[in-house]
């Protein structure tokens, strides 16, 4: 049953996910599994002789979807001008963060020269 199973896949050009909903198999693993133990290297190149190269396929497509897609000026500079927004706001961020970190380190030396003991010393204990 397994080698049929294989076998069907290599032939009918399906994906590994239809066919192992089809048989309702755990994952499409167990399906890759049983290919490489189940059929020998010459019997799959044998039976997937016949099918066309799927790369060949997904490099038209690829091309058409760019071919579909030119940017004009207005659509590129309202990209550039979102994203140095997004730049300037991350920027605010990043300096509040520090000012902040700034801010706590100066309360913990403020508070230790009080004598109180607030960072950990440095080492592993074991």
């Amino acid at each position: 049953m397994k080698r049929s199973i294989c076998i069907e896949y290599m032939q009918s050009g399906k994906s590994r996910k239809e066919i192992a909903m089809k048989y309702n198999l755990p994952s499409v693993v167990t399906l890759s599994g049983w290919i490489h133990s189940c059929l020998s290297p010459l019997e799959i190149h044998e039976k997937c002789a016949s099918l066309p190269p799927v790369t060949v396929q997904m490099d038209s497509a690829m091309a058409k979807k760019n071919e579909e897609m030119p940017m004009d000026v207005a659509s590129m500079s309202a990209l550039i001008e979102a994203q140095r927004k997004q730049i300037a706001k991350l920027e605010k961020e990043l300096k509040y963060s520090m000012d902040k970190t700034l801010a706590l380190n100066t309360l913990i030396d403020v508070i230790e020269e009080q004598g109180i003991k607030v960072r950990k010393k440095a080492g592993v204990k074991q």
